[in-house]
């Protein structure tokens, strides 16, 4: 047996040792993070999580962008610098100062009209009820108005599985502010440390590591970040 062979079955014999007494452990670690408290709620974000309601809200956005006069983004843009802001970040950044008041009537007519073109996603009801057997309190915290959010929750049929629904009417600092988190804690009398918070953005992020919660981000930055929603099932 040569001198390479004989090297490279060691390495190889040290490679899975490694994994079964180290790198095994770490991945375990990894999937299923130590919590310093009793984890008992999971919030999530609606438009990205629960919802994809993508196509929908950039429609909107864009036929009232040609509404007043001014220039359609492209979807790169819009996903990138629009999507999971607030009413009063759309008004001020995108429609040239107009009222956020105004803006939001705009969305509220609209995206009522667009609920059907709205999609559930594939996994949300499967891991809601999964959670909800488990006896986790579930909440949900969005920028979205609230009557969209009624609109869109009642088309889908899943208003039922939420103990507590913060939108952007419940506070006056909208994520990226902590306040939709900490108002959604509050209702459910947890406290920051004892909850999960799911994102799909930065804004969700910025605005779960302010409050003090544990972030899932789904394809995004997070204390943990998963890719699929059905993922969160192996942390609990």
């Amino acid at each position: 047996m040569s001198l390479i062979l004989t090297a490279m079955i060691v390495v190889t014999a040290f490679l899975a040792l490694y994994w079964v007494f180290y790198g095994q452990r770490k991945h375990n670690e990894m999937m299923n993070p130590k919590r310093k408290t009793e984890l008992k709620a999971i919030l999530f974000d609606l438009d990205g999580v629960i919802i994809d309601s993508f196509e929908a809200w950039f429609s909107v956005f864009n036929q009232l962008r040609k509404k007043y006069n001014l220039k359609e983004i492209s979807k790169e843009e819009f996903r990138k610098k629009v999507w999971g802001g607030s009413v009063e970040r759309d008004a001020k950044e995108f429609f040239n100062n107009l009222d956020p008041k105004v803006l939001k009537k705009e969305y509220e007519k609209l995206m009522g009209k667009n609920a059907k073109k709205t999609k559930l996603n594939g996994d949300a009801e499967k891991v809601l009820k999964a959670i909800k057997h488990k006896k986790f309190k579930i909440g949900l915290v969005t920028n979205s108005p609230g009557s969209i959010v009624n609109k869109i929750l009642n088309f889908h049929k899943i208003d039922k599985y939420f103990d507590v629904v913060i939108t952007a009417d419940d506070v006056e600092k909208a994520k990226p502010y902590p306040d939709p988190i900490l108002k959604a804690c509050e209702k459910l009398k947890v406290m920051p440390d004892e909850i999960m918070y799911v994102g799909d953005t930065k804004i969700d992020y910025k605005a779960g590591k302010s409050a003090g919660a544990f972030v899932v981000g789904l394809n995004t930055h997070g204390d943990l970040v998963i890719s699929r929603l059905r993922d969160l099932l192996q942390l609990l």
